[in-house]
């Protein structure tokens, strides 16, 4: 296997919460008692639905859809992407590891739903843009993870074999995409956040890497 040399990252549920996570606010404004709505996978019993975006049978943008259907036909009528604010959610673990990762690895977003919760273009504007050689969203590839274009756009903008690069996501079916096309592959549990960075750290420690991340 190739030395990893750079490390390529999903955006939402790692550098991002998921809107789970976001709900608390949500139902304080709309005066909603805590809990009204279903907390996904955070929920004791899990949600069976948002399981199927991880194996690739259902889509996220599709979970979201039927998720506000549901709470509608409940009397709890959602837009979830107009009332979600993510100012300020960036999770600080996450991006504590990345900048140390910095120091050793190239990096890179890739993402497939940011547009849809942070509106067209925002990658022009994005405060943590410096930390990545590449910020791609899957709008401007007109093709969604997992397919194979994504990941092998990503490694030949970085002028690097997939090989070389790491990929990291929440979602089972996103790494098999990877995988397919030889990036390995780092399955990040959202769910345990603290545990999942230390993981990841674990993981590329004992690889070989530059000492110092140079950009093409």
């Amino acid at each position: 296997m190739a030395d990893i040399r750079a490390v390529i990252w999903d955006m939402g549920g790692i550098l991002y919460p998921t809107p789970f996570e976001l709900l608390d606010d949500l139902e304080a404004s709309r005066g909603w008692p805590p809990g009204t709505l279903p907390r996904g996978p955070f929920s004791p019993g899990g949600d069976s639905d948002y399981a199927k975006c991880s194996t690739g049978e259902l889509t996220e943008t599709e979970y979201w859809k039927r998720y506000q259907q549901a709470s509608a036909a409940n009397g709890r009528p959602l837009d979830l992407k107009r009332e979600i604010d993510w100012t300020g959610t960036e999770r600080p673990e996450v991006m504590s590891t990345i900048e140390v990762l910095g120091r050793r690895f190239r990096q890179a977003t890739l993402s497939n739903d940011s547009s849809e919760w942070l509106g067209y273009g925002w990658w022009d504007t994005w405060p943590y843009a410096h930390l990545f050689e590449q910020v791609i969203d899957v709008v401007t590839l007109g093709v969604r993870k997992p397919h194979p274009l994504t990941y092998t756009t990503t490694a030949d903008r970085m002028g690097l074999h997939v090989s070389e690069c790491l990929f990291v996501d929440d979602m089972a079916v996103n790494i098999e995409g990877a995988e397919s096309v030889g990036m390995p592959g780092f399955f990040f549990d959202h769910t345990r956040v603290a545990t999942s960075c230390s993981d990841l750290a674990s993981y590329l420690n004992p690889r070989r890497g530059p000492t110092e991340a140079t950009h093409r």
